[in-house]
């Protein structure tokens, strides 16, 4: 992590403040449609595997502790493919490790 901060400011060392400010703002967006597309991803994935009717307005209590499981491991899945995509750029030429 302080390697790719090291890295990103030699990247922006280069730039002018108009064009760092300019590149900040594009990976805040993408970071944005990052989160967003993930989130989409869990709602579907866990709505589709746990609702299974709709003769009422709120989850009964199975759907509920579905959904609730589904999110939890949802989200440490995503975590742990995170941590495995970090420890495989670590190990490439001109990563962190190298």
């Amino acid at each position: 992590q302080q390697t790719h901060k090291m890295d990103m400011n030699a990247a922006l060392a280069g730039l002018s403040e108009g064009e760092k400010q300019k590149f900040m703002v594009m990976l805040e967006e993408m970071q944005m449609k990052e989160q967003v597309t993930m989130y989409n991803s869990l709602v579907e994935r866990c709505f589709a595997n746990c609702v299974n009717s709709f003769r009422q307005k709120t989850l009964d209590d199975k759907e509920d502790k579905c959904v609730k499981r589904c999110t939890v491991k949802f989200i440490k899945a995503s975590a742990r493919a995170g941590q495995a995509f970090q420890t495989v750029g670590m190990q490439l030429p001109g990563g962190a490790g190298a």
